[in-house]
């Protein structure tokens, strides 16, 4: 089955990949981020969510506990016109993925 991919977060990265047919979630609202992110793994047509840098670090330890707590939708933060991510989690996903390291 295909999956789709799926944005949260700053209303311009929202907007910016609506033009390019991207689904998304404009909101800065953590408690509606979190309640999305588990209507997108239920509903398992998501394999992807972006997440804003900005909404990713109001969330903290809830975002991390969402990643662990089970394989889909992978959450990838990218950065907002403001900056980029506290850091960037892509090598973690990859071993993830594979489930190769620690």
């Amino acid at each position: 089955m295909e999956k789709r991919l799926f944005v949260i977060g700053h209303h311009d990265a929202v907007l910016g990949l609506a033009l390019v047919g991207v689904d998304g979630l404009a909101t800065g609202d953590p408690e509606r981020a979190l309640a999305t992110l588990a209507d997108l793994r239920r509903e398992q047509a998501v394999g992807l969510v972006l997440i804003t840098a900005d909404l990713a670090q109001r969330l903290g330890d809830r975002l991390e506990a969402f990643r662990e707590a089970g394989d889909l939708p992978i959450v990838y933060e990218i950065p907002t016109r403001e900056g980029r991510p506290a850091y960037a989690p892509a090598a973690e996903l990859v071993r993830r993925a594979l489930g190769v390291g620690a």
